[in-house]
């Protein structure tokens, strides 16, 4: 894996006090290679639910990093669970169209990338008004971009996800584009020309920012994703809090947190609410289904086309037409999620 020594010292350095480009700025870049795009887009589609779930994951873990939740807990839009369900539904549609959808001036994928990046730029702009120093930085814009590409690129065995050198290369490529149009920096991108300067990167930001944060969260990082998985359950009833947080250290290597017999042996103890210990009998159900669906069930074909059709399915039905639990809890207003115009 190739080396990149200056990466993370100016990433936890200048990065952290520059904010996210504005929003007016965005524009395909030069180096924008439109077949490997498009062939990473059918890698997702061949890989959805995975894809999908390693950006769950992935939100999960950069919660735990200060700078980021402070922002999150500021714009106070994902603090309750029904104002979780309806930012992260509404993530998990953005995220939808990205691979699907042409990206080109003017199509739903240009709309969706402006209005989240909007978004940020305001979000960062009102968190510097109210307290000093607390912006939407480039360093959190790359961290973000982790939660979505970083564990796909670094643990595709763990999640079971089936593709090439080649595909790896081609995702790389998505996300460098789409980190460059969301306003991160060349220079501070996770995702570069280069893939083994890339994946070093990736691993850089997992072991020595990702990992000793989710080694020691915050109350208010139980507390927000709590209230985000409580919010979501009504999206889907298999989502449970304590496996979910279990699993998120696992993947991401936080030591004490293996679940398999081998894993666990000779781990050392870990303190907190959702240690292998504590987990109830069901929270240890679903982390061992976790484990055996990505590293086993998903070497299947077939398992993955049902899995992916289950996904299209809920995303299409399930958040923008009939989200009957949320519409009973919530009300129907609440529970409908589409993009705004």
């Amino acid at each position: 894996m190739k080396a990149d020594k200056n990466y993370l010292p100016n990433l936890a350095d200048e990065a952290r006090s520059l904010p996210v480009e504005d929003a007016s700025k965005m524009a395909i870049p030069k180096w924008y290679d439109e077949a490997k795009f498009k062939r990473a887009q059918e890698f997702y589609k061949r890989n959805a639910f995975a894809i999908t779930l390693a950006a769950f994951y992935g939100l999960i873990a950069v919660m735990a990093v200060p700078s980021v939740l402070n922002v999150l807990m500021f714009t106070k839009k994902s603090s309750t669970p029904v104002t979780a369900y309806r930012r992260y539904l509404l993530t998990i549609l953005h995220f939808t169209i990205w691979y699907r959808d042409e990206l080109a001036p003017g199509t739903r994928f240009w709309r969706s990338l402006m209005y989240t990046r909007k978004a940020h730029d305001s979000a960062s702009k009102r968190a510097s008004a109210a307290t000093e120093g607390m912006i939407i930085s480039q360093r959190d814009m790359v961290l973000v971009q982790f939660s979505f590409a970083g564990f796909v690129v670094l643990k595709p065995e763990m999640l079971g996800i089936q593709g090439s050198d080649r595909d790896m290369d081609d995702f790389i490529h998505f996300w460098r584009v789409v980190g460059f149009m969301l306003g991160i920096r060349d220079e501070y991108n996770l995702c570069t020309a280069d893939s083994a300067t890339s994946k070093s990167r990736i691993k850089l930001v997992q072991d020595q920012m990702m990992r000793p944060a989710l080694n020691s969260p915050s109350d208010d990082y139980y507390r927000m994703t709590k209230v985000m998985l409580d919010g979501m359950w009504y999206y889907n009833v298999t989502l449970n809090y304590e496996a979910l947080l279990f699993f998120t250290s696992r993947l991401t290597g936080v030591a004490g947190y293996g679940f398999l017999e081998h894993e666990r042996k000779n781990q050392p103890k870990v303190t907190g609410p959702v240690t292998y210990e504590k987990l109830s009998w069901y929270s240890r159900f679903i982390v061992g289904s976790l484990v055996q669906l990505h590293e086993e069930g998903l070497k299947s074909a077939l398992v993955r086309w049902l899995v992916n059709l289950q996904l299209q399915f809920s995303v299409l039905v399930g958040i923008c037409y009939l989200p009957l639990l949320a519409a009973i809890k919530f009300g129907w207003k609440n529970a409908v999620v589409k993009m705004p115009k």
